[in-house]
């Protein structure tokens, strides 16, 4: 158990150091300059090739390990060729010899380069679960792999950088935006700019996050770091991808002709190198954005075409994803079947797999298509029913988005936050202002009082009015879900609806954590807690909490 593995970084004076032996080392070798160039399928072909004369070899500790490290390179390069139904097989066998060998005699080197392909391993295998929407089984992955860092010899922190880097990704793909922000801001402090490539990816992933929640000037300043990285180690294909998270960020602020111009230059990079899970997700943007310009014949030619890439690819959740973008163009259409059929498949899925903010997102659509189709038609004696179980989908959903904001550590990102949050209450507001209902909009008032306002100055540095002329031609664009995996949230330029204690709002201007509000107790009598039963719905249905123990009176203005 002496050989080492080339295709992870080493110093320069053990690059030479004997491995496996030849004709391994180097077609180990041989298979890394693939992979850089990148040829994926050669890098494939060579590993493939090695392990055919490993498995005639004879089955002794060092073989197993040997075959085991085989079977993990191949897995993880068809995982990143955009096949993981080929790469879940050599993963799992790569999984099944190393713990096979994991109590057979080692010396202390022996024993390091075990934990150093299985580590690996269960990093692709947590990259392969995250990518079929099997959350929970990636986190118990990665938790394995974590286990074993303490007894791992990693002095410049390569792999807790790659473990902590696929936990912000698990992050961003459950929609906890601020723990994600977290993990990946202290991993960027704390990791040396030697350990790539996960500085750059760590980067871009902060790129994606603050575009997600509204910060876009900061977005392109995680873009361009990141691509210094990547051009630095000479990273082609990384470098591509930042073209389709700036086409991202550019459709989320609401410049469309910048956002279409780029998906179609990342589309044509991707498939060209056959990286059919990249060009799923340009597929699925670029059909949203042909729906928004009335085409919608290319909408659903290019959802369509993303929907089975998706579905051949087993990504539940970006499939999911793509239904609730069909779910939308549909009920544009007049479709209504189809709108909630999409829709409730995609919900299903977000369930399944504990993406509650999903959820939350789903339940608003459709509370906002219930309030445009109110608007449009005579719902006759069924007015007041309709206006009711819109409210009953708004308010818990806008109640769970406004509580996300408390994940965020920074004042500014709770403040972008609450910004794409509030639209989810107006529309709560309206419905209430619809049906008459003064108690509620009463408890509504009281609830925003008590809660915290998160920043001193609500407008953005980086919303200009130019960005905000753009967000409001793109009108639906403030839509749910148009990239797989990075997700919408809308924001606009109308009046913020906020309340708050001087001491939370204090907090805020210095960065600190605030907290959720406290209960507002209505009447002593009653016993009676402000939106108590939206209150609990929304916790019960998204798994978040909105309120604290603590309860307060209602306000009372005073002189």
């Amino acid at each position: 158990m002496d050989g080492r593995d080339p295709m992870d970084p080493e110093p320069a004076e053990s690059a030479a150091a004997p491995l496996f032996g030849e004709p391994f080392d180097s077609g180990l070798a041989l298979a890394e300059l693939h992979q850089t160039t990148p040829d994926l399928a050669a890098a494939g072909a060579v590993c493939a090739e090695l392990l055919t004369l490993a498995e005639n070899m004879e089955d002794t500790a060092d073989v197993r390990f040997l075959r085991a490290h085989l079977m993990s390179n191949i897995g993880v390069l068809r995982l990143m060729a955009a096949d993981p139904a080929a790469a879940a097989e050599p993963i799992e066998r790569a999984l099944g010899l190393l713990r096979g060998i994991r109590s057979e005699p080692m010396g202390p080197l022996g024993r390091q380069r075990w934990l150093e392909v299985l580590v690996k391993t269960l990093l692709g295998r947590a990259d392969l679960l995250r990518g079929s929407g099997r959350l929970d089984e990636a986190l118990a992955s990665l938790d394995e792999a974590a286990a074993l860092l303490p007894e791992f010899d990693d002095p410049e922190g390569w792999r807790t950088a790659e473990l902590g880097l696929n936990r912000v990704h698990l992050l961003i793909e459950r929609g906890e935006w601020g723990r994600a922000e977290e993990l990946a801001s202290a991993l960027v402090d704390t990791t040396p700019a030697t350990v790539v490539p996960a500085v750059p990816r760590l980067l871009t992933g902060l790129g994606l996050i603050c575009a997600s929640t509204g910060r876009f000037e900061t977005a392109e300043d995680y873009f361009a770091r990141a691509e210094e990285g990547y051009r630095a180690t000479a990273d082609t294909g990384e470098r591509q991808q930042l073209t389709a998270h700036r086409a991202y960020a550019a459709m989320r602020r609401g410049d469309l002709d910048l956002a279409e111009r780029l998906y179609a230059e990342a589309s044509a990079v991707f498939e060209r190198r056959r990286q059919y899970g990249d060009l799923a997700v340009c597929e699925q943007a670029r059909g949203f954005l042909a729906g928004l310009r009335g085409d919608p014949a290319r909408a659903a030619g290019l959802m369509d075409s993303s929907l089975a890439r998706f579905e051949r690819l087993g990504a539940a959740i970006a499939t999911a994803d793509t239904r609730l973008l069909s779910a939308q163009q549909a009920y544009a259409r007049g479709d209504i079947t189809g709108m909630r059929r999409l829709t409730q498949q995609a919900r299903e899925v977000y369930e399944a797999q504990g993406v509650y903010e999903r959820c939350a997102q789903v339940d608003l659509m459709l509370a906002a298509a219930l309030e445009d189709h109110m608007n449009r038609a005579d719902h006759g004696d069924r007015l007041m029913a309709s206006i009711g179980t819109a409210i009953s989908l708004a308010l818990p959903a806008a109640l769970a988005l406004e509580a996300a904001r408390y994940d965020f550590v920074t004042a500014h990102a709770r403040s972008q936050w609450l910004e794409l949050a509030d639209d989810a209450m107006r529309l709560v507001f309206r419905l209430a202002v619809r049906r008459q209902d003064q108690g509620l909009l009463f408890e509504l008032v009281e609830h925003r009082c008590a809660g915290a306002s998160l920043a001193l100055d609500r407008t953005p540095p980086e919303a200009s009015s130019a960005a905000r002329e753009r967000a409001r031609a793109a009108g639906d664009a403030e839509g749910v879900f148009p990239a797989s995996g990075m997700k919408a949230h809308g924001h606009s330029g109308g009046p913020a609806l906020l309340g708050g204690a001087g001491a939370a709002e204090a907090a805020a201007s210095v960065g600190l954590r605030v907290a959720p509000p406290p209960q507002v107790r209505m009447s002593p009598e009653s016993g009676r807690t402000a939106l108590q039963e939206y209150i609990a719905a929304a916790e019960f249905r998204y798994h978040r909490r909105i309120v604290s123990e603590e309860e307060v009176s209602p306000w009372t203005p005073t002189t």
